[in-house]
């Protein structure tokens, strides 16, 4: 099935994939003679299995409990869940880092540092006797003052305003509490206002349910499907399923903001992650593992047994051998690395 990466899907010169490579090893291995043929989606192929059209059906094929009782499967090759991709340009994450930036908590931060400065200053005002200064008299009681508060607030030149004992405790005082409330201030800033920039952009979709009401991306007559469709049936507030013509579609999809997250299997949304080519979208995959089933080829009732034994043996081997595990690596790779 084209367009099913990294599970199968077309090259330039020639069919790729976990599965199809997987394949290509167990027919040379075991000396079976094939010919490829291509099937719109996985019901479709399943039935072309069912009805004899074909021998065997290549792809990553979740053995679900309702195909299990319609159909013949080989020896799992490996395990994967669903899993919903979100995502966002990096001008809409430093929007919400700015609406946060004004949040309450740090706006109560910030006043109770000013409101604790204009105390200092006033008792300043007070024990120095800037009242009958004159320099006050000079130049005003309100610039004076908004000398003090800006010294004590900035901690610049707060020892020239000082002369007494007294005063020259509060300027301590006061230099203490502002490397306080400097740290409070900075660790606000670098932890909970990411934190909470980062909640905004991608918090909404924490649950399966969270998708109701939003536009999903995925592929027709797959697991996704059921699973959305068995959601729907649920609630009255409906997730508009997007059938997408192959899964690299879906990323255009969501950087166009057409649709509001994918729903595929885990390893296509890890594959469309390490090979997306856009620099604007910022993507993250809030849920996964969900209904973790295994994935197999499936066999026609009609195939000889002798034949399924055989795949089914050459599977259990590059199982063991550590071979399924290289080939879903190296297929997951980004392209630069693949180029190495």
């Amino acid at each position: 099935m084209d367009g099913s990466a990294p599970c199968s899907y077309l090259g330039q010169t020639a069919w790729r994939g976990i599965a199809i490579d997987l394949w290509r090893l167990i027919a040379a291995r075991e000396g079976i003679p094939y010919t490829i043929s291509e099937r719109p989606s996985i019901n479709a192929m399943l039935e072309a299995t069912r009805d004899g059209t074909l021998d065997v059906a290549v792809e990553c094929i979740n053995v679900s409990p309702d195909r299990l009782g319609q159909y013949q499967f080989s020896l799992p090759f490996q395990e994967d869940g669903q899993a919903v991709m979100t995502g966002t340009s990096p001008f809409d994450y430093g929007a919400a880092f700015l609406r946060s930036f004004f949040s309450l908590t740090l706006l109560r931060l910030l006043g109770a540092f000013v409101l604790v400065t204009v105390a200092i200053g006033a008792l300043i005002w007070k024990i120095e006797r800037y009242a009958t200064a004159s320099t006050t008299k000079e130049i005003g009681a309100a610039r004076t003052f908004a000398g003090i508060f800006l010294s004590t607030f900035a901690g610049s030149g707060i020892e020239k305003l000082v002369r007494t004992t007294r005063g020259n405790a509060l300027a301590s005082l006061a230099y203490v509490l502002r490397c306080v409330f400097v740290s409070l201030l900075v660790g606000y800033i670098t932890v909970s206002l990411a934190h909470e920039s980062e909640g905004k952009l991608t918090g909404s979709v924490v649950r399966l349910e969270d998708l109701l009401g939003l536009r999903v991306g995925l592929r027709a007559g797959t697991v996704s499907e059921s699973l959305l469709s068995e959601l729907n049936a649920t609630s009255s507030r409906k997730a508009e399923i997007v059938p997408l013509k192959d899964i690299s579609s879906a990323m255009e999809l969501l950087e166009n903001h057409r649709i509001d997250a994918i729903l595929a299997d885990e390893l296509q949304l890890r594959y469309l992650s390490s090979h997306r080519t856009s620099g604007t979208l910022v993507t993250r995959i809030p849920i996964r593992r969900i209904r973790p089933e295994s994935q197999a080829f499936a066999f026609s009732p009609d195939l000889p047994p002798a034949t399924v034994s055989r795949v089914n043996r050459a599977i259990s081997l590059f199982k063991r051998s550590g071979v399924v595990a290289s080939l879903t690596e190296a297929n997951l790779a980004p392209p630069a690395a693949k180029e190495k």
